[in-house]
């Protein structure tokens, strides 16, 4: 009966929460001064996107594993001629990212059946503030390329300079531009 009094009169949890408060209290601060240190985010982290035109098969499946329906694409079929036979080749007209609304789940990059991947995550570049949404925020094929208007993490290049989703420096593509130009 007293200890039930002495529980509901001091509130011995609230001492543990105090304790793990006070543990910090004492440990040196982990502050940093962000515009001119960044973190390096994890191998994981869901950036900004990466696109490549021409690894892309316009199979439709990144848009329609979005939940929210925010990848929209459009194509046409063109019919070339090649030794006497037709064949159809798929061109895509427009292929736009509403990265306002994007969740970063990942599942577009799930989906892709290219390997590699020609619409990837994984850029660890997070800077995309902008003054204008409607218009910074909406990515055409292009700018998914180019990333114009976009700040890559430092030593990150833009797909367009050879990023590819397992290498965020454009190494393994400049190094297969070496070799080509030595053969």
């Amino acid at each position: 009966m007293l200890g039930d009094f002495l529980a509901k009169l001091i509130p011995l949890d609230l001492f543990a929460g105090l304790g793990v408060t006070g543990g910090y209290l004492f440990r040196r601060k982990e502050t940093v001064q962000y515009p001119e240190h960044r973190l390096e985010p994890t191998d994981r982290f869901r950036g900004m996107f990466g696109y490549d035109l021409e690894r892309c098969i316009d199979c439709y499946l990144c848009a329609r594993a979005c939940p929210i329906d925010i990848i929209y694409i459009r194509d046409h079929t063109e019919v070339e001629e090649v030794d006497g036979k037709k064949k159809k080749k798929k061109v895509i007209d427009r292929y736009d990212i509403d990265v306002k609304r994007c969740m970063f789940c990942g599942l577009c990059e799930e989906a892709c059946p290219t390997e590699p991947k020609s619409i990837w995550l994984t850029t660890k570049s997070y800077e995309g503030a902008a003054y204008e949404r409607n218009e910074q925020l909406y990515f055409d094929k292009e700018r998914l390329m180019s990333w114009d208007g976009f700040l890559a993490f430092p030593g990150v290049v833009t797909p367009a300079e050879g990023q590819a989703p397992g290498d965020l420096k454009g190494e393994k593509r400049s190094e297969s531009v070496d070799e080509a130009e030595a053969s």
